[in-house]
């Protein structure tokens, strides 16, 4: 693309001789702007920075490749025909030289010049051509103007939301419009219509257009003279505000037209307009209705005049603002607005006295405790142009149920966030499962041969303590995803607390001062005793290093019932176990994450950030909750909600740990897909005197028998992809009732399993197997 410098200098192309010096030797006398070019490149390139002629000597294109300086001659802005004065040999005018007709045929704008020539004859041609290169950028100005005027109100037609369009009116032979035709719309004015009008005559879309339409649009365009009104059309079902003008020349009888689409306003104000009728048939016809309303309605009503006092309240105003009818009576309605709000709100009053049309604003009204309440106030002028009536709403009951929608749905989304954590952290313990099984089961075989020096079997101890710690750190994660299997059933939780009080005790240390405190008649408790020792032991010691050592801990039961269900409690009867500390307390950002999966305040190996959120787990899986209340300062309260049980408590036999002495014998068939899981469940097997059979999976374990083989046990796994193991003990109690299974599965695999199944959970030691084996 050319640059459109305006420039007024001469190029010089005579490449050959003192043809150039000459030439603009005799430009410069005269006061000529030029400049030199030795090369016809370098004069293409000079013209795209602006050049008024180009004087050129006829041996200097002769033999040169004119393609790039024709290209730029041809590539020319439309305004621009660049003057050049070609230098020929004498005799070498264009009536004598054919060859300058090529010249002619490619410079274009060109002046033949022979040579020699007169000095005065090329100052005279070159001023002439400066001239007509003037008159050429002249014409550029005027050309970008007119670009720029085009785009300007090409945008705006584009843009606007107002609808526009030009018309022509179309006359019968009496010189009445009886119709029009559309030339152009803009955007709006499609949506508005609903189709494309361009071209199209308003008797084909709108037959029954109504004729004060045509006799709107033909007076404005025979009087050119401007008019704006507001138009309803009973066909389309719509009003709008219409400014109609003409345009282009008197003959053309063209009319443009800007209208907005005003019939949901003009609907708003008939529906106003009813109501206002409406209350005046009311407050004529039903007084006694009107004094009730006036009494009980929750929104305040006011008679008020245009000079500013009220006359009439109504009792909701000491209600809601707490001024008595007196205080509101005695001065001006003005006085107790916001001195922000006040102008406005007067402003609006003015307009409805002068309009005599109901309005609606909001502004402050002030209360009597010296506070500000946001009011939405509709008002409407009464006949006698004196006074007005005013209902006021109260908007911060709004505001409230806002505030409590957005808290509900604040509920939702953490409801969610941990639904989604506990399915992704009960997957990984389930794959943990499966990883710790051949871990713990062969370090325990290890140990118990006691195979190694004393070092080695030190290290394999020391192995087998990490591998049950991390069974352990697997059964929080499921408990917090709520996948573990639970055995509730009715506990005292009275006798529980009062058998742990000793443990809880000597775990915090001397420097906590432990307190008991229980409702007396406490109901028992839908729970797992295990599991809630484990959870109360877990919240005492978090309690413990919140107090930084020292301080009260207080654990409190008392039973609760809740009447609507809320996001995180169903609706019921509750015991709370309440577990207080005066540590030093949670921020808000804190306390909002606390139940989450590794998250901890205590710092790199001081805990593992699954205490609260193994507890949290328990509760919901039980059917209950766990709600945290804390502040900076003031230590915390954690509060484990457990549904009241119905049945009784049952007597707690003491169970003697016991190693078992089970040896098995005959043959065992083990079905297990994992190949390393297998491999250790084998070897215990054979520990305990069994000869193994493997299978991968329960189609393959399922083919054997069917075949023949007769094993005298079935230790399967669940989880196989196919046959499920509960599906192939299903199957195999049907062909086979006498034979013994074993279901072994992870906590997260429990779906399908019949609670009658023998099961054993993974992972698991020789001595699980056996006692498993042996019931």
């Amino acid at each position: 693309m050319k640059r459109t410098t305006v420039s007024e200098r001469a190029l010089v192309l005579a490449p050959v001789g003192r043809d150039a010096a000459i030439a603009t030797g005799i430009l410069r006398e005269a006061g000529l702007e030029n400049e030199a070019c030795d090369t016809l490149p370098l004069l293409v390139t000079r013209l795209d920075h602006g050049a008024g002629l180009v004087v050129m000597t006829e041996e200097a294109i002769t033999t040169a490749d004119l393609a790039p300086f024709a290209r730029w001659i041809a590539e020319q802005p439309e305004w621009s025909d660049l003057p050049i004065i070609l230098l020929t040999s004498r005799g070498g005018g264009l009536e004598r030289n054919p060859a300058a007709a090529r010249h002619l045929e490619i410079l274009g704008n060109v002046t033949f010049l022979e040579r020699p020539f007169h000095p005065t004859t090329l100052v005279s041609l070159v001023r002439a051509a400066i001239r007509a290169r003037r008159r050429q950028y002249d014409a550029r100005a005027r050309l970008l103007a007119l670009q720029d005027s085009e785009t300007r109100y090409r945008t705006l037609f584009e843009n606007i939301e107002v609808g526009f369009c030009i018309i022509e009116m179309l006359y019968d032979a009496e010189g009445r419009p009886v119709d029009y035709r559309f030339l152009e719309a803009n955007p709006a004015f499609e949506r508005q219509a609903g189709f494309d009008p361009r071209g199209r005559r308003v008797r084909e879309v709108v037959p029954e257009h109504e004729q004060f339409w045509f006799d709107l649009y033909g007076r404005v365009a025979a009087t050119r003279v401007a008019d704006r009104c507001e138009q309803g059309s009973a066909t389309l079902g719509r009003w709008w505000d219409v400014h109609a003008f003409a345009v282009g020349d008197p003959g053309q009888n063209r009319v443009a037209v800007l209208f907005s689409d005003i019939t949901a306003r003009r609907n708003a104000e008939l529906r106003l307009q009813e109501m206002n009728e409406t209350l005046a048939t009311l407050v004529a016809t039903r007084s006694a209705e009107r004094d009730r309303l006036w009494n009980l309605s929750q929104d305040m009503l006011a008679r008020a005049s245009y000079s500013g006092m009220m006359s009439a309240v109504s009792p909701a105003w000491e209600w809601v603002l707490g001024w008595s009818p007196e205080e509101l009576l005695s001065r001006g309605y003005a006085s107790f607005m916001h001195p922000d709000d006040a102008g406005p709100t007067l402003a609006a009053i003015q307009r409805m006295s002068e309009t005599g049309q109901p309005t609606r604003f909001e502004n402050r009204i002030a209360m009597r405790d010296g506070g500000w309440k946001s009011i939405e106030w509709t008002v409407a002028p009464e006949a006698d142009n004196l006074n007005f009536i005013a209902i006021g709403r109260d908007l911060s009951h709004m505001k409230a149920r806002e505030i409590e929608l957005e808290a509900a749905q604040e509920a939702l989304r953490q409801s969610q966030k941990m639904e989604a954590m506990g399915s992704l952290t009960g997957g990984v313990a389930h794959d943990f499962n499966n990883l710790l099984t051949p871990i713990i089961g062969s370090l325990d075989m290890l140990h118990r041969k006691g195979l190694g020096t004393d070092r080695e079997r030190r290290l394999i101890d020391g192995a087998l303590q990490s591998a049950e710690r991390a069974k352990t750190l697997v059964q929080r994660l499921l408990a917090f995803a709520r996948r573990q299997p639970l055995q509730p059933t009715a506990v005292d939780l009275a006798e529980l607390v009062g058998g742990m009080t000793g443990l809880i005790g000597s775990t915090l240390g001397p420097a906590i001062d432990v307190r008991v405190a229980l409702d007396p008649d406490l109901p028992p408790a839908q729970a797992d005793p295990n599991q809630l020792e484990m959870a109360l032991l877990n919240l005492a010691v978090n309690a413990r290093d919140a107090m930084d050592g020292s301080g009260t801990l207080t654990i409190a039961a008392s039973q609760v019932s809740t009447r609507e269900a809320t996001a995180t409690l169903p609706r019921g009867r509750f015991v709370r176990l309440s577990v207080i500390d005066t540590g030093k307390g949670m921020d808000e950002a804190t306390r909002q994450r606390a139940i989450e999966p590794f998250f901890s305040t205590k710092g790199i190996g001081k805990g593992t950030g699954l205490g609260l959120s193994m507890v949290h787990g328990l509760a919901a899986q039980l059917g209950g909750a766990l709600t945290i209340a804390s502040e900076l300062g003031k230590g915390t309260s954690i509060e484990l909600w457990l549904p009241v049980s119905t049945g009784t408590v049952a007597a707690d036999p003491e169970l003697a740990e016991r190693e078992t002495t089970h040896k098995g014998n005959g043959v065992a068939l083990l079905v297990d897909d994992e190949d390393l899981v297998r491999m250790s469940t084998a070897h215990m097997l054979g520990d305990l005197g069994y000869k193994v059979v493997e299978a991968r999976s329960a189609e393959e374990a399922l083919q054997m028998l069917r075949d023949g083989f007769e094993p005298d046990v079935v230790v399967t796994d669940h989880l196989m992809p196919g046959l499920t193991g509960a599906e192939l003990v299903h199957i195999l109690h049907d062909e086979h009732p006498a034979l013994r299974t074993l279901i072994v599965s992870g906590y997260a695999e429990a779906d399908g399993i019949d609670p009658d199944m023998p099961r054993l959970t993974k992972p698991f030691r020789s001595a699980d197997l056996a006692m498993s084996l042996s019931g």
